[in-house]
């Protein structure tokens, strides 16, 4: 009793977030109310229109034409086939209305959403990206958006039209003769006992379909990112193996959605319209023989004609099942994306900073129970520099997540200038800091276009600066185009070297407060670190400077030196004085030159 109770909650759970979906995308429709209101006018037109043009038909046949003789009435004729043509003529215009104007509806409204999804993504919270991989993101604001637009095309262009054609059809032949419209709702119970099928069995199947899809959308993001990994340590079979079995089960659910469409919409559908006509033949055909009821060869060819329209847009309807749950699936998708909490920002504004930051007693886990930072406290003045070394997993880079706000400690506090971080708007602190990641992003476009990140305000003579200060005045003198020079997708082309560079520039031309350097020299070449020291010494000046090092001698110069281990601060000084000390420090900078001496 238990599980059956279960079960009725959940089919009411089911059906309240269908309820809750089917509204959310309904409000959609507000946003292009002209398109809307001018393809829904053209649609009951052309149903209308073309409701008339059986009964005109039916109406030659049954007056206007005579066994052997031909027209009987030939100016009567000649009206009713320029009224039939006219009819034809105007039902083709408001087709092309209606198409034309619910697909720019709903073109629009994939817009409207792609761009709702995007602005809400940036503005997750980072550990959303921790949990959810690229290519599912990619596929919810492109495939999933799009799969969306389909049903607002097949709802609109589709399913109205199929609507008001049923309920047309239904009305016309109750107005001819009741029996007729009897005669068609016959077999509407056999209609809903397939639909019903269909529509169960089409929900699961392509539930699965997008799942195995996005899986299989982020296997090949990932595999692409990671391709020289991969075939440096020849995994490319146990790649393709873990590929080949995902698309095999696409195939498979594909093959069900197949079968499903052959089964239940063609044969189904096609059945029930051939019992429909068989039973149209005998009811007219004892009306011809007993004269019981009003029958005639014009009232056989309209029930006909709007039998087969009928059951056309029925299977129609039946055909599109798999695009509503389809896009039902890509529905709760975006949705779910778009309920989850966006990072908010209080409404406190700031002013120009100093730069003065400080850690209070910080406690951090990015996993409960699994602490990253344990009671991490410094207090570091505007325009000085301080660095952080350890080994991987120390907690280094963990400090200038919490200093961006990208995460907020599970304990204590950061502050700017004697201020909690998260009692002020963060994004407004970040137009005062900049960072410099060890692996840079380079984008496709100019290199103005990555030294300024596509903001047309910055003039030249300020990127050629920047350029320049960091050592990078190669980079513009190496083509004739200058800072116009055209980058490759992912700075290909340039070293790593170079790319740092450039991300140098990114950094100072912001003119930032406070920056920070995560391991900006950790993987550049013995040839460029002489160009990439002379950049951090350009982008030290003046600036509240926090660098995560790898390499400890670019550090030495630093006014103090934090050691890191398992999430602690375990010893910190000057670079002399904790020579001097003779403890992990030094251990580590002295094997690092043993390594650079062989």
């Amino acid at each position: 009793m238990e599980i059956k109770a279960e079960r009725i909650e959940d089919k009411k759970l089911k059906k309240q977030k269908t309820k809750e979906r089917n509204k959310k995308l309904f409000s959609y429709l507000k946003s292009t109310k002209g398109p809307l209101i001018i393809g829904f006018t053209a649609a009951i037109s052309l149903v209308a229109l073309d409701l008339i043009n059986p009964y005109i038909i039916g109406e030659i046949l049954d007056n206007n034409l005579k066994e052997g003789i031909g027209a009987i009435n030939r100016g009567e004729f000649n009206k009713l086939v320029f009224l039939l043509a006219l009819t034809f003529a105007i039902t083709s215009l408001m087709r092309y209305l209606t198409r034309r104007f619910f697909d720019k509806a709903s073109n629009l409204i994939c817009m409207y959403m792609q761009n709702e999804v995007f602005a809400h993504v940036e503005n997750l919270p980072i550990k959303f990206f921790d949990s959810l991989p690229a290519g599912k993101v990619v596929s919810r604001i492109t495939s999933d958006t799009r799969d969306v637009r389909i049903l607002y095309r097949v709802v609109l262009s589709q399913l109205s039209i199929a609507f008001l054609f049923t309920l047309g059809i239904l009305i016309t032949l109750l107005l001819i003769d009741y029996r007729m419209f009897l005669l068609q709702m016959v077999f509407v119970p056999l209609l809903l006992v397939v639909y019903k099928d269909f529509k169960g069995k089409s929900k699961k199947y392509n539930y699965r379909f997008r799942r195995h899809i996005s899986e299989l959308n982020a296997a090949i993001n990932e595999d692409i990112s990671s391709i020289e990994v991969i075939s440096a340590f020849n995994k490319e079979e146990d790649i393709y193996g873990e590929f080949e079995e995902v698309n095999k089960k696409i195939y498979h659910e594909g093959l069900n959605i197949t079968k499903l469409f052959s089964y239940s919409a063609f044969n189904a559908v096609d059945t029930i319209l051939l019992l429909t006509k068989i039973a149209a033949l005998l009811y007219f055909g004892y009306g011809f023989v007993t004269g019981a009821w009003k029958s005639s060869v014009g009232l056989l060819y309209v029930f006909m004609d709007y039998s087969t329209r009928l059951y056309d847009w029925i299977l129609e309807v039946v055909l599109r099942v798999g695009n509503f749950e389809k896009a039902g699936v890509a529905a709760d998708h975006i949705f779910e994306l778009l309920e989850m909490e966006k990072v908010k920002y209080e409404d406190e504004e700031i002013e120009k900073i100093e730069g003065q930051v400080e850690f209070q007693d910080v406690t951090f886990a990015y996993k409960e129970g699994e602490d990253v930072l344990k009671n991490i406290n410094f207090k570091q003045k505007e325009g000085t520099s301080v660095a952080f070394v350890g080994h991987t997993g120390s907690g280094k880079s963990t400090i200038m997540n919490l200093l961006f706000g990208f995460y907020k400690p599970s304990q204590g506090r950061v502050k700017i200038d004697g201020k909690d971080i998260y009692t002020i708007n963060v994004k407004e602190l970040r137009r005062e800091m900049s960072i410099v990641l060890q692996d840079p992003y380079i984008f496709t476009g100019s290199l103005k276009d990555n030294v300024t990140l596509f903001d047309n305000t910055y003039k030249d003579e300020e990127v050629k600066e920047a350029l320049e200060k960091v050592g990078a005045k190669r980079l513009i003198e190496r083509t004739p185009e200058g800072i116009y020079t055209e980058i490759r997708e992912k700075g290909s082309g340039y070293s790593q070297g170079e790319k740092q560079l450039i991300s140098f520039a990114r950094a100072l031309i912001v003119n930032p407060k406070i920056l920070v350097l995560d391991e900006a020299t950790s993987s550049i070449d013995t040839e460029t670190e002489s160009y990439i020291q002379k950049g951090i010494d350009a982008l030290k000046e003046g600036r509240t400077t926090l660098i995560i090092a790898h390499r400890l001698s670019t550090i030495k110069n630093v006014d103090k030196i934090y050691v890191l281990d398992k999430g602690r601060i375990i010893e910190e000084g000057s670079h002399s004085e904790l020579i001097e000390l003779g403890g992990v420090y030094k251990k580590m900078y002295d094997a690092q030159g043993k390594t650079r001496n062989i």
